[in-house]
Order: structure tokens, then C-alpha cells, then sequence
């Protein structure tokens, strides 16, 4: 949570802490960004466990938001890098955490006969994934369960 709430600002701006905030399950946190992964993480095990597929013919024929901000992961930390400002990335991190909160709100991941079940899973996963390197870059760790 201190991490996060450090990195999260901009270099040389002033750096206000704010225990309630940066412990926060919802919003502009560490915690928000760890849980988020946490939930993505279960869902594709409850996609493991209910056998569905890996791939799927089913894609909607335009990308969704999700998808977008996945997209722009690469040339966020290459940015971050080059200017050393890692505000970029936790920026980045929380639009691609609100992303997938409303994918997830708004479509049904975990369902063996929804024949877009394996692309949403596997949208779910690519998500984890960069979740989870973003947080690494950050010296973050994910936690198994919360």
C-alpha cells in the first residue's frame, strides 16, 4: 500500500499519504490492484475446473475496451522507462483494473454453455497476466488468495 501510494505520484510533485485510502479495496489502491488480480486468477480456475475449452471460434467482431488497454501495455513501461517515472504504469494498472471490473460486471465469464466462455476466460488470463507483470515492474507482489 505505501508502494503504491508513492509510485503513484508524479516525480517531483508532493507525495500525501492517506492510510484509509491506500489500504482501500476499491479505487485508487495497491489493495484494489491485488485484488482485482486475485479475482481474475479464481475465475480462471473455476474455468479449469468446469472443462471449458482453451480456445474458442467464438470473438466479437470489435475489441472491447479490455482488449484495448492490454494492447497499450508494452508502450506504457517502455514510457515509464525512458523517463523513469513509474506513475505511468500505476496509472495505466488502474485503468486496466476498472477495465476488467466492468467486463466482469457485465458479462458472464464462468459458464460452460455460453459459447463465448473460452474468449472471456482467455481475456481474463491475458488480463491476469499483464495485472500481474504491471504489479511485478512496481515491485508489487500478488498474493494468492485475499
Amino acid at each position: 500500500a505505501i508502494k503504491y501510494s508513492i509510485l503513484k505520484q508524479a516525480a517531483g510533485s508532493d507525495i500525501i499519504y492517506d492510510f484509509e485510502k491506500s489500504i482501500s479495496f476499491e479505487g485508487d489502491s495497491g489493495p484494489y490492484l491485488q485484488y482485482s488480480c486475485v479475482r481474475a486468477r479464481s475465475l480462471i480456475a473455476k474455468a479449469k475446473a468446469a472443462n471449458i475449452a482453451e480456445f474458442s471460434s467464438v470473438v466479437p467482431p470489435e475489441a472491447t475496451l479490455l482488449e484495448k488497454i492490454i494492447y497499450r501495455y508494452p508502450e506504457v513501461v517502455e514510457r515509464a522507462g525512458q523517463t523513469y517515472e513509474p506513475h505511468h504504469i500505476v496509472t495505466y494498472l488502474i485503468e486496466l483494473s476498472a477495465a476488467f471490473n466492468n467486463f466482469y460486471a457485465n458479462a458472464t465469464i464462468v459458464d460452460a454453455k455460453e459459447p463465448a466462455a473460452p474468449y472471456r476466460v482467455a481475456l481474463t488470463e491475458a488480463f491476469a497476466t499483464v495485472m500481474k507483470n504491471g504489479l511485478n515492474v512496481l515491485g508489487i507482489r500478488v498474493p494468492e488468495k485475499m
